[in-house]
């Protein structure tokens, strides 16, 4: 689960999020984020704990690592409105191919698994898969929302034709930039050696201590980061829940 830090902590982050020249103008936020912020110390605390990696002692966040966090804040929510993200809706009848990004059971920490098989990906939809994969994130239960995810990119079977480069680095950037302390681990699975040029090119984008989180496994060893009972049959395990295209 998410850390908490008291609320002497994160008042201080939320104040110096308040007193940015940037945050002058609350009407380019939306007004619910602002007042989330206001009040929720588990999401406040994620700014913050995004700052560094698995950091659960708020002795070690400077003053610097709380500016940061608080400027987050104001990326994170100008980036929010700017691209409508209360505003997508993909409850009802999604384009089917969209739903080849899925949660689907939880990891041994009892947390949400997302299963992303590129494998399907329509490059022609790039910007709907991109919306879904941020409506995915925002409509998590309240029950899960303040929890981290276990992200699974299934590569089996995938080459250089099927790789939407674009679109990975766009996952990249919303879980590094715009979804605070959000993402546990990246678990790439079965990832065809022809691909390493473009992870190189990808893993440019991800922080050393964000680089920590990924795990690139083949076949069985996926059993250590997730239960075999919970594994999709995409990636060899007995769950027959994986993506049925039409």
């Amino acid at each position: 689960m998410a850390v908490v830090f008291d609320k002497d902590v994160c008042n201080e982050v939320r104040n110096k999020f308040l007193a940015l020249p940037a945050a002058e103008d609350l009407s380019k936020y939306y007004s619910e984020d602002v007042e989330r912020v206001k009040v929720d110390d588990v999401y406040v605390s994620r700014f913050l704990t995004h700052q560094k990696e698995d950091e659960t002692d708020v002795s070690k966040y400077s003053q610097s690592d709380k500016t940061e966090a608080a400027k987050m804040i104001d990326s994170v929510f100008t980036w929010r409105k700017e691209n409508n993200i209360r505003d997508l809706d993909y409850s009802k009848d999604p384009d089917h191919v969209l739903t080849c990004l899925y949660y689907r059971n939880t990891d041994p920490d009892g947390e949400d698994i997302m299963w992303i098989e590129p494998k399907f990906f329509d490059k022609n939809k790039r910007e709907e898969f991109q919306k879904y994969l941020m409506w995915l994130v925002e409509n998590r239960t309240k029950a899960k929302e303040c929890s981290r995810l276990t992200v699974v990119l299934a590569l089996d079977g995938v080459g250089l034709t099927e790789v939407d480069v674009d679109f990975v680095k766009y996952f990249i950037n919303l879980f590094m930039y715009y979804s605070p302390d959000t993402m546990k681990k990246l678990v790439v699975y079965n990832m065809h050696w022809l691909l390493n040029g473009i992870w190189k090119m990808v893993s440019l984008l991800l922080t050393e201590d964000a680089k920590k989180r990924v795990f690139f496994v083949k076949n069985k060893e996926i059993f250590k980061h997730i239960h075999e009972k919970s594994v999709l049959s995409v990636c060899g395990g007995p769950d027959e829940g994986s993506f049925k295209p039409n």
